[in-house]
């Protein structure tokens, strides 16, 4: 089995190879994988998430042009997003209180937040350089138009790198 694969296995000469990565894996701790989407599907970069599995993702909304977070974490192998902040409506951005998986809304400091337990799946991305698409873990701020892809899939490591 390639070493990559198996980064748990391979010891410390595979972690060396790992872009992003300043030490060891920790038991327990979430890594997350991005893969490129429309070639071979390849591993572009991998990198460990918050200590809880926390993650979010922030661009610009393409109709309201303004910034759009919305925050992850990582429960039992899953990817589940816990609100969405924002500061101006637009197409396909929540609107109701009773939106899908929706569990609160509210407007605070000028941000609309919908609160929500929603399991994702993989992310599919497209990533356009003018809506900087940024993937935000505790140690790290990735911009991902920087990785030269248009379209990236996002999920925890072992769910897209089986065994």
């Amino acid at each position: 089995m390639p070493c990559r694969r198996q980064l748990r296995l391979c010891g410390m000469a595979a972690l060396v190879a790992v872009p992003f990565l300043a030490s060891p894996a920790r038991a327990g701790e979430v890594w997350l994988c991005l893969t490129e989407t429309r070639g071979d599907g390849h591993e572009v970069t991998r990198l460990p998430a918050g200590s809880d599995g926390a993650f979010s993702l922030s661009f610009i909304h393409s109709v309201s042009r303004t910034p759009v977070t919305d925050y992850y974490h990582v429960a039992d192998g899953q990817i589940v997003q816990t609100s969405e902040v924002f500061r101006a409506h637009g197409a396909g951005l929540p609107s109701i209180a009773n939106d899908m998986d929706a569990t609160g809304w509210r407007h605070e400091d000028g941000h609309f937040i919908l609160d929500m337990h929603r399991l994702t799946g993989p992310i599919p991305l497209r990533i356009q350089a003018q809506f900087k698409n940024t993937l935000h873990t505790a140690d790290t701020d990735l911009p991902l138009a920087g990785l030269g892809y248009n379209a990236l899939t996002l999920a925890p490591c072992d769910e897209e790198t089986s065994p």
